[in-house]
């Protein structure tokens, strides 16, 4: 989801709230102070509206969900007007059609029944108003080329199904076409990707040659999962591809889109409100414990109390925080050990006790006393809770490794740095119970993680972990 697509959602929320405000005060005030506008039938329960507005809350987080369950905060299924109006009209109506279900029956809710007619009826009028002059802004900003997705359309030799054209007709569908390729010229797709992609930046790929084969098509579904791109196809390829697929279409043609991540659009912004709330409150209320563990480090050996460190994540390096476990002039990096801690580290690369890029050591003679007991306990990781409240980390993901490590992987294991390294995950997870978990098994899991991600899944992930860290289970690892 680009940028100013989740902002247009976000303000689309405000904008339905508002409407949805307006909606339930007109029809409180059209009923109790408008003198004459209608019959005025007895009312044997009177509200006030400080009280109307508390009921009102409780209606409105109703509506939304609906609202955002059934794709109405989807830009790409609100851009046409009517489709987009009857389905604003259904929704609403559900989802007040549920709270009146529930409250109906309560005179202290519904002092009026004509209140929910009027509630009903103006809410699809004002909500309706409200998506009609988002849709009307929206469609100007992509004419003049704001907000628009930079897509490489790819044909073969039976064209391209009229998609070019449609697309620099209908300029509300939201694309600009940076460059055209030819299916049939598979051998140079990648590398012609990669030019374009260096050059502008790709925000989709739309896949239209029906007879381009399988391995160029695993191809591009590798290079769109390893540079994070929305990757869409016409119907009847990529039969291996079965994961994150969403049905849609281009001006009425039929299209598959083939999503990375669950994390792509609204998922990415739940987790990015977990992690800013839980890490926020990990470090307010563990402030005393990380002070202890501070000064703690500096009594047991001299140097720095934080360890920082170049590691790489979502396609990017960042400054990685730990507490420093090592003594400092072993720990690896010119303001800490320099040319003799990077000796000592590939002298221990021939001791490695893992298969694969990672250096894992069993009992590190660079490790302190303290550092054991940092490192068992995990926190010496609790400064990481800085990492994701400034959105360099996760609370949950694949781990964040160190540059030099990552340059070592072989290119089809790329795929697990286009989302955020985590504090914990299920390779943290797999490797506190299995210290010597194969490498394959952490890409495996890497890869899972990334497939099948869900708010529950997270919510699993940091109770296992706690159970993990509370297990009184002697475990196998690497201090």
């Amino acid at each position: 989801m680009k940028r100013s697509e989740l902002i247009f959602n976000i303000v689309s929320i405000v904008v339905d709230s508002a409407m949805l405000f307006f909606a339930a005060s007109a029809a409180y005030f059209l009923r109790y102070r408008t003198v004459n506008s209608f019959p005025q039938y007895p009312i044997q329960f009177d509200l006030s509206y400080p009280s109307f507005l508390r009921n009102f809350l409780v209606a409105l987080p109703i509506v939304l969900a609906f609202l955002a369950i059934n794709g109405l905060y989807n830009l790409k299924s609100t851009r046409r007007f009517w489709p987009m109006i009857i389905r604003v009209a259904a929704v609403v109506s559900a989802g007040l059609m549920v709270f009146v279900a529930a409250y109906f029956f309560d005179p202290q809710i519904f002092p009026s029944r004509l209140i929910v007619l009027l509630t009903w009826v103006l809410s699809i009028l004002l909500v309706g108003l409200g998506r009609t002059v988002l849709l009307l802004t929206e469609r100007t900003l992509l004419r003049r080329g704001i907000g628009q997705h930079k897509l490489v359309l790819i044909r073969g030799a039976k064209g391209d199904y009229g998609l070019e054209a449609q697309i620099k007709k209908q300029t509300r569908l939201g694309y600009k076409i940076i460059a055209i390729l030819d299916g049939r010229d598979d051998a140079a797709l990648v590398h012609n990707l990669e030019r374009i992609d260096n050059a502008d930046g790709i925000d989709e790929i739309l896949q239209a040659d029906v007879d381009l084969t399988p391995s160029a098509n695993e191809d591009l579904v590798r290079f769109t999962h390893d540079h994070g791109i929305l990757f869409q196809y016409v119907p009847d390829i990529i039969e291996s591809q079965r994961t994150n697929i969403t049905a849609t279409d281009v001006a009425g043609i039929p299209i598959i889109e083939l999503r990375n991540t669950p994390l792509q659009g609204w998922g990415k912004v739940v987790k990015r409100v977990m992690d800013i709330t839980l890490s926020f409150l990990g470090l307010l209320l563990l402030s005393p414990l990380i002070v202890l563990i501070a000064i703690a480090i500096r009594i047991d050996s001299p140097g720095r109390v934080l360890y920082v460190q170049q590691r790489f994540g979502q396609g990017r390096p960042f400054k990685f925080y730990k507490f420093r476990s090592m003594f400092q002039e072993l720990s690896v990096g010119e303001e800490y050990g320099g040319s003799k801690a990077e000796n000592m580290r590939q002298e221990l690369w021939k001791v490695n006790a893992r298969h694969g890029p990672f250096l894992k050591v069993r009992n590190d003679p660079r490790v302190t006393r303290l550092g054991r007991v940092l490192r068992a306990t995990k926190l010496d990781e609790l400064p990481q809770l800085l990492n994701v409240l400034r959105g360099e980390m996760s609370l949950v993901g694949p781990r964040a490794h160190v540059i030099e490590e990552v340059e070592l992987y072989r290119e089809k294991y790329r795929r697990q740095f286009t989302i955020k390294p985590g504090l914990t995950g299920l390779t943290q997870i797999a490797q506190a119970r299995e210290p010597d978990l194969p490498f394959e098994e952490e890409i495996r899991l890497n890869t899972f993680y990334i497939e099948n991600w869900s708010f529950a899944l997270d919510l699993k992930i940091i109770l296992n972990t706690l159970l993990v860290l509370f297990s009184r289970a002697e475990k196998k690892a690497y201090y």
